[in-house]
């Protein structure tokens, strides 16, 4: 028996473990296999030792960056503490972006890089000696330690998702996962994936460095058929496509949208802006009636020459996110704009200061615009700009696994606090003071617990500051937040009802 490990990645807002289901799909059949998921509230140690006692040999755990990861090392170190002879398998973007640093452990024996799914199967062939093995040097997409040293192999290439089997739902307890809430989008909202990759190269972005410019996208017919199942099946009234990209063919958005027309399901997805912006007023309208509710576009800077330096390429510039703020107003589809302020330029307060403005004229044109707003983390991708500058002004990485997990570097890939060293504590107060006052003047409409006097009350205590730019020590702001539990709009998920 194989255990299929997701970490606690989430304190709220987390779906069913996607990853682990598809890893699961090509298991059906072969292996035997459960799947823990600590977002339920189970201990992982506990359950794995007792799956250990009872056969278990191998275990695979997806590892996202932050909580995740720290939650992932845990239970490694737990595990190949008291039971060496288990192996321990990573899979997921940390491993894939840092597999040195992970395979440098003593509690992990082997990382599989990207989509590897075909590569779990084969390693657990050749871990179990069957006929027709491949040897370990032979396995795409593996990092493993050989003779005191770390070998990688090529890479693996992504699988079509077309030919991904539908996901066996039956291995996890569904309705858990739907019943923690409702969202902005709908009740029993569910995580869904439809493609793998994205067609661009931005500098800062994980996906960039994995994938390399590649995407492939499951048909929409097909995609449209798993959201008609898990509609009959499980009644979800919701979907979040956790794509890196879903928007990018027009045609494939156009049929999906038609073929879930009517269904009542709310659904939300990441694009970038000047691709959505080529999309024909037929598009648009399809995706409104079709339950679109908001997409999410990495708007990043207001910056034209800064978009440059980023890769973000195509044609988005400034001037984009005017027209998506009006063009989405028009078709009631919420933006959900990032930026991803302080980066390594030569001038870091003018730069945030004119993206600071540049948000407050978004949101005079769409007052619906959710703003996400995070600070810039490096990430490990050779081929970027923004990586080398990074570099050269005295950013690095960690060197261990400890040190990765450790307080100092908790916030790091949350984008909230990253170790830079070009970006100061006023840096960080001029940021995060005016996001607290952003949330007041503009509570985001994702909370569903801020309705009525609650929101009155925010906008009441934003109002002067946002208008008068003044955003110095907003503490009247932050109490009444904390005392609200106000939840600002962030990727991770969607806030709850109470």
């Amino acid at each position: 028996m194989i255990a299929l490990v997701n970490p606690k990645s989430a304190n709220w807002g987390f779906r069913v473990p996607n990853s682990l289901l598809t890893l699961g799909a090509f298991l059906e059949g072969r292996y035997d296999y459960t799947i823990i998921d600590e977002n339920l509230g189970v201990n992982a140690v506990n359950g794995l030792a007792k799956l250990i006692q009872n056969g278990v040999k191998y275990i695979g755990i997806t590892v996202m960056p932050a909580l995740q990861l720290r939650g992932a090392y845990s239970i490694s170190k737990e595990i190949k503490t008291r039971f060496p002879d288990v192996k321990i398998i990573w899979g997921g973007y940390f491993p894939s972006m840092h597999p040195n640093t992970v395979l440098q452990s003593p509690y992990i024996d082997y990382v599989l890089k990207g989509h590897a799914e075909y590569s779990f199967l084969e390693l657990l062939v050749s871990l179990e000696a069957k006929p027709g093995a491949k040897a370990l040097n032979q396995i795409a997409g593996l990092s493993y330690k050989h003779n005191g040293s770390i070998s990688h192999n090529v890479k693996a290439e992504p699988i079509d998702p077309d030919l991904i089997p539908r996901l066996p739902y039956h291995k996890v307890d569904v309705d858990k996962y739907l019943s923690i809430g409702k969202t902005y989008l709908g009740p029993r909202t569910i995580g869904y994936h439809s493609s793998v990759g994205c067609p661009f190269l931005c500098g800062f972005c994980a996906v960039a460095g994995i994938y390399k410019g590649k995407w492939l996208g499951r048909s929409a017919e097909l995609t449209a058929s798993d959201i008609i199942f898990l509609k009959e099946k499980y009644n979800i009234g919701a979907v979040e496509f956790h794509d890196n990209n879903f928007f990018v063919a027009e045609k494939r958005v156009y049929d999906f949208a038609k073929a879930v027309n009517g269904l009542g399901i709310g659904w939300w997805g990441e694009a970038r802006p000047d691709t959505v912006m080529k999309f024909s007023d037929d598009t648009w309208q399809m995706m409104a009636d079709a339950g679109c509710k908001m997409i999410f576009y990495g708007a990043e800077t207001s910056n034209d020459e800064l978009l440059k330096l980023m890769h973000k390429g195509g044609t988005q510039n400034a001037q984009t996110l005017i027209d998506l703020a009006e063009k989405s107003k028009k078709y009631g589809i919420v933006p959900e704009l990032s930026f991803v302020l302080g980066n390594p330029t030569d001038n870091v307060t003018r730069d945030i200061e004119e993206d600071l403005k540049f948000i407050k004229k978004i949101k005079a044109i769409n007052p619906a615009a959710e703003i996400v707003i995070y600070t810039y983390s490096p990430v490990n991708f050779e081929d970027s700009e923004m990586s080398l500058a990074a570099k050269l002004k005295g950013f690095d990485y960690p060197k261990s696994l400890e040190e990765w997990v450790s307080p100092k570097w908790q916030n790091f890939d949350l984008r909230k606090n990253p170790l830079t060293p070009w970006l100061k504590p006023h840096h960080f107060k001029m940021i995060r003071n005016f996001e607290k006052t952003l949330n007041a003047y503009y509570p985001t409409n994702s909370d569903l617990k801020i309705r009525g006097w609650k929101r009155s009350l925010l906008q009441l205590m934003g109002s002067w500051r946002y208008k008068t730019d003044f955003y110095t020590a907003p503490y009247e702001i932050m109490l009444t937040q904390k005392l609200l539990k106000y939840r600002q709009p962030e990727i991770e998920g969607f806030a709850l009802t109470e």
